[in-house]
């Protein structure tokens, strides 16, 4: 039985679809990202430390292909992102269970309840104004 859900929260430039540790993109868009590998769909979980020089040179060269810089939020982007998470739990009555909110991703544990939870947080805190 299903209780909950992990979610990950991408920020900009975290995991691109050519990643070499994969990803589920099996498209690319961008002709700049295109040009430095193709998709890579896999189900290895690998860490970057599993990576090789060459892997780690191709992802490097990726991410300097992006349109924009990678995102990394500061302590105050993330405190912004918290209250948002508060703001529509406590409106949603939705549940958490748990979260960690790092400079390039945020995790969620969610209750198989709180399906629309990940869109109604992304809207609330995008729209705080």
């Amino acid at each position: 039985m299903i209780h909950g859900y992990h979610v990950i929260l991408p920020c900009y430039g975290f995991w691109l679809p050519n990643d070499p540790r994969g990803s589920w993109s099996d498209f690319i868009r961008r002709w700049d990202l295109l040009r430095v590998g193709p998709a890579t769909v896999s189900l290895d979980q690998r860490t970057l430390a599993h990576l090789t020089a060459d892997e780690l040179a191709a992802r490097d060269a990726a991410r300097d292909a992006l349109m924009y810089p990678p995102v990394a939020l500061t302590g105050l982007q993330a405190l912004s992102i918290a209250n948002g998470f508060k703001t529509q739990v406590v409106k949603s009555g939705y549940t958490i269970w748990a979260c960690a909110i790092l400079p390039e991703h945020t995790h969620l544990i969610q209750s198989r309840t709180s399906c629309q939870l990940v869109k109604r947080c992304r809207d609330a805190t995008t729209d705080r104004g």
